[in-house]
């Protein structure tokens, strides 16, 4: 009974069960009656997706489809096609490369944190785990994240392009916040943006920058006498290489649950991006946001060192990376307040390999993911070797008025270090090497850090434990006589002079 169903999914992928009775109908001559019986009752190997779609159709595969990337192609279009909010949440993480922190699904989902009449963001993230569309994974700085149940097998390989996007996209929010300021768009003191606490809301929607606005377009109310209602300015930002249609349409969902409500005060909305296509840009301007770019409200250059940036940290492991880009993306990037101190601590442990490739190492590897045999997993900064030794460093690009402390180190010597240790023990090259592991930092130790620091390294007979400030990093750097290397050390990561 069930052979026109099979057949129809082996020719066509997965569909719904409503396209499949449209075909059975007008194909092959069934009643509509007989055509939605042979398709509820179909089974043998046809599967269904437990997710609601409209008029109580249901998403149909085969069992040797389910999970492919015709599976996850036809589901994505079987969601957008009927406007569902589980389709413009995956829409919205594909767009980000797949994988994003948790804390941001509620910002990106398109759906409303609560709102009636509407899926809310929890629901919807829910329903997706429940199906296993969408899975959860740790990441070192990040915290819990979710991504596509479509990489599951290569999700580590998704998280540097993350990071370096996030890393990006933070650094231009903060820029997007001085402008916003210093043109009066704003409550000078009461711009939020988005962060792993908690993120900006306006009424039911949750967005990466919002404050509220006076200007006089947007206040409501009484002038005199009365009480003066403000307006809202609200910010998305997606930087990728281009923001296509289909990437703003969360956005554009989010936006009208908004413009939905009666009592929510006027809002002035931007959505910032590298580019976009011609379609993207002229249907926001066409709904009233702004399609602003990073171009737009710095520089070409700004843009430019944006994109060196990410292409920068997306790269996995191996990399070696020339002083004078680094100099590059500092020159460009310092040109948005508070970049300084945020590229500090993510290119530091560019440095640090590059030091450790001048010393001697032949083999120096980035953001390198260690896992031991109970399945846990944590990231190295650096990792380096050659025939006699293994080095593991962690390294803080810190500004000299922020040290290193005691809880720094704890972590790193209760959390990370026997992880690293037992990864090396079971790697065929590494596990009869000598283990070094080192904390470097371009700071300095707080009076506790160090007292626990020296404490590990006579106290550790198994490894070598070694750390480095910035001093020592100084006389490090500069022993291996690269110039170049010492230049831009000395340049961006030190904040006083220092001689040998």
């Amino acid at each position: 009974m069930n052979y026109s169903v099979h057949q129809y999914l082996l020719r066509n992928g997965p569909s719904l069960s409503s396209e499949i009775t449209e075909y059975l109908i007008h194909s092959c001559g069934l009643s509509s009656q007989t055509a939605r019986q042979r398709v509820s009752r179909a089974t043998q190997d046809i599967l269904r997706l437990e997710l609601s779609f409209p008029r109580r159709a249901k998403f149909l595969f085969l069992k040797e489809q389910a999970g492919t990337g015709l599976y996850w192609g036809r589901l994505n279009e079987a969601l957008l096609s009927c406007n569902s909010a589980y389709g413009y949440a995956i829409s919205a993480i594909e767009e980000r490369g797949g994988i994003i922190p948790k804390c941001y699904f509620e910002i990106i989902c398109g759906a409303p944190i609560k709102q009636k009449k509407h899926l809310s963001a929890s629901t919807v993230l829910n329903r997706l785990f429940s199906t296993n569309l969408l899975k959860e994974v740790t990441v070192d700085s990040i915290g819990s994240c979710v991504y596509l149940g479509l990489h599951s097998n290569h999700v580590q390989s998704l998280i540097p392009h993350m990071k370096a996007r996030i890393l990006a996209e933070d650094l231009f929010l903060r820029g997007i916040t001085s402008w916003l300021k210093n043109l009066g768009f704003v409550s000078y003191n009461q711009v939020k943006t988005r962060s792993n606490e908690s993120n900006p809301v306006v009424s039911t929607t949750a967005w990466d920058l919002a404050a509220p606005s006076y200007l006089s377009p947007l206040v409501s109310g009484e002038s005199q006498g009365g009480t003066i209602k403000p307006g809202f300015v609200v910010c998305d930002i997606l930087l990728n290489n281009e923001v296509s249609e289909r990437g703003i349409q969360p956005f554009l969902q989010k936006l009208n649950s908004l413009r939905s409500l009666k009592n929510v005060g006027k809002q002035l909305c931007f959505f910032f991006a590298s580019s976009y296509s011609e379609s993207a840009f002229n249907k926001l301007k066409s709904v009233g946001v702004s399609p602003a770019t990073i171009s737009s409200v710095f520089d070409k250059e700004v843009n430019s060192g944006m994109k060196e940036l990410i292409e920068l940290l997306s790269q996995i492991s191996r990399v070696s990376v020339s002083s004078e880009k680094l100099d590059v993306i500092f020159k460009t990037l310092g040109k948005v307040e508070g970049a300084a101190s945020r590229l500090r601590g993510a290119l530091f442990e560019y440095v640090v390999a590059e030091a450790m490739r001048a010393s001697g190492y032949n083999g120096v590897e980035i953001n390198k993911f260690c896992r031991n045999a109970s399945g846990v997993q944590k990231e190295a900064d650096v990792v380096c070797f050659n025939n006699k030794d293994v080095c593991f460093i962690e390294g803080k690009g810190y500004n000299i008025n922020k040290k290193v402390t005691r809880d720094d180190v704890d972590y790193w010597l209760i959390e990370q270090v026997p992880v690293f240790h037992e990864y090396c023990l079971s790697h065929p090259d590494w596990k009869n090497k000598k283990l070094i592991f080192e904390f470097w930092t371009s700071s300095t130790f707080s009076d506790e850090a160090l007292a626990r620091l020296e404490e590990a390294k006579k106290a550790t007979k198994r490894y070598t434990i070694n750390f480095k400030n910035n001093k020592d990093l100084f006389l490090f750097i500069a022993d291996s006589n690269n110039q170049a290397l010492l230049k831009t050390y000395k340049d961006h990561f030190i904040n006083y002079p220092m001689t040998l």
